[in-house]
């Protein structure tokens, strides 16, 4: 598992990755963002100044075969009862003091 610090390091690796993916499939930025449906002018945006809508991610990592980068995002562990919720399942309770 990648371990990123701040936000900012996470786009920079998320920028990384589509750009190697898609040099590595020998794209020009224009193709992609034709396969994309996006301005060339959204993707630079995405690149350079590191925003871009959650939709147009989407419809990147789409058009670069990368969809299953998504599933950890939208994986649902579900919660089995409210000692999960609150997170008391299962604990060993404190030692007790013994006195003298």
């Amino acid at each position: 598992m990648i371990e990123l610090k701040t936000p900012f390091e996470f786009i920079e690796a998320l920028i990384e990755t589509i750009e190697k993916t898609r040099k590595r499939k020998k794209l020009r930025q224009q193709d992609l963002c034709e396969l994309a449906d996006l301005s060339i002018a959204t993707y630079q945006k995405f690149l350079y100044q590191k925003k871009i809508s959650l939709t147009s991610l989407v419809q990147i990592l789409y058009a670069l075969d990368m969809m299953s980068n998504l599933e950890g995002l939208i994986a649902y562990d579900e919660i089995q009862s409210l000692d999960d919720i609150r997170g008391t399942a299962k604990k060993s309770p404190l030692p007790q003091r013994i006195r003298k």
